[in-house]
């Protein structure tokens, strides 16, 4: 089967090998699937370059990238009645604490891990959904009822950003969205944000009451939490959340604890690898959902063919893309 792979870390043309590997075969409660997308997210790029949470180890002699994509099921699990084969599904933790993820032509998979894809939904939006869409549904909806609360998103024209928008919207949620510019702003009001606000700006806690009203935050979406944590401490309304799934530029933050200790704040930590089967089946449910009405915009920045694989990391490493960058399987 083709393939894209490596057995060393580094940078994607040095690194990514184009062949042939031999296809795998389904074990007990596995799923064997014929891939037709493969979604590159910044987790795949950083654990190619060796810098994925600090361990430039290579956890495998062969790895095949990439955790999520889209395709169709070729074997279903034995005396499993979920799918059949010629189902439309996408498929998350493709290579998660295993080598092999979904830069390949066929993938064997936990079926826990694989969810219907609606007929109306392409295989190139099926790949853009693990490790964005469920961070961000579980993030907006995972923690308790959003109707008629107030909803902080960072970095909302973001890939999870702009899709939490959409979920906490659909919760019932009041969102307001921290942008870079006025490109980022469209974007957000796009995906259905109530208000923006610049995430640079040297009065951001004043911009952000102004923006609701004076009313507090409830929900916030951190994808920079070492960054943000400050304002959030002056912004956040008595026992809010903080969901935060992201802190690259304060790696190592320093928490004003009894700011957030006497508002009552719970603090989430969200790493979408490590959701429950239950959480994730919830999250993959309501996803399914709003694709199936046409009520979720999964923004698409590019499609590369499989021998692409090293420009598309290069893309998703710039930080410039707006939207998934996905590989046409052959």
């Amino acid at each position: 089967m083709k393939s894209v792979w490596y057995e060393r870390t580094g940078q994607a043309r040095q690194v990514l090998q184009l062949g042939d590997l031999d296809a795998p075969v389904p074990r007990s409660g596995e799923v064997l699937v014929r891939l037709i997308a493969s979604g590159v997210n910044p987790s795949d790029v950083k654990a190619r370059g060796g810098i994925r949470g600090g361990n430039s180890a290579l956890p495998f002699p062969l790895v095949v990238p990439h955790s999520d994509g889209a395709g169709v099921i070729v074997e279903p699990a034995s005396g499993s009645e979920r799918f059949s084969p010629g189902d439309r599904v996408w498929v998350a933790n493709g290579q998660w604490q295993r080598p092999m993820g979904t830069a390949t032509e066929y993938i064997t998979i936990d079926e826990r891990l694989v969810f219907p894809l609606p007929a109306s939904t392409s295989f190139a939006v099926g790949a853009a959904l693990g490790i964005p869409a469920l961070t961000a549904c579980h993030a907006a909806t995972g923690f308790g009822d959003l109707t008629g609360r107030v909803a902080l998103v960072s970095g909302g024209a973001g890939t999870v950003g702009r899709l939490a928008i959409q979920f906490a919207k659909h919760a019932g949620a009041f969102v307001v969205a921290s942008v870079r510019d006025d490109a980022d702003a469209k974007d957000v009001l796009d995906a259905g944000a109530d208000r923006w606000v610049r995430y640079q700006s040297p009065t951001f806690t004043e911009d952000v009451l102004h923006a609701t009203d004076g009313r507090r935050i409830d929900h916030a979406i951190e994808v920079e939490f070492g960054a943000n944590v400050d304002h959030l401490a002056d912004l956040l309304a008595d026992r809010a959340t903080i969901v935060a799934f992201g802190s690259t530029r304060v790696p190592e933050p320093t928490i004003p604890f009894y700011k957030l200790l006497f508002t009552g704040v719970r603090l989430e930590f969200l790493l979408v690898y490590l959701l429950s089967h239950q959480e994730r089946q919830a999250a993959a449910d309501k996803i399914s959902a709003l694709l199936a009405r046409g009520g979720l915009d999964v923004r698409i920045d590019r499609e590369l063919p499989l021998e692409e694989c090293a420009t598309a990391h290069e893309l998703v490493e710039a930080g410039t893309r707006r939207g998934a960058v996905i590989l046409r399987i052959p």
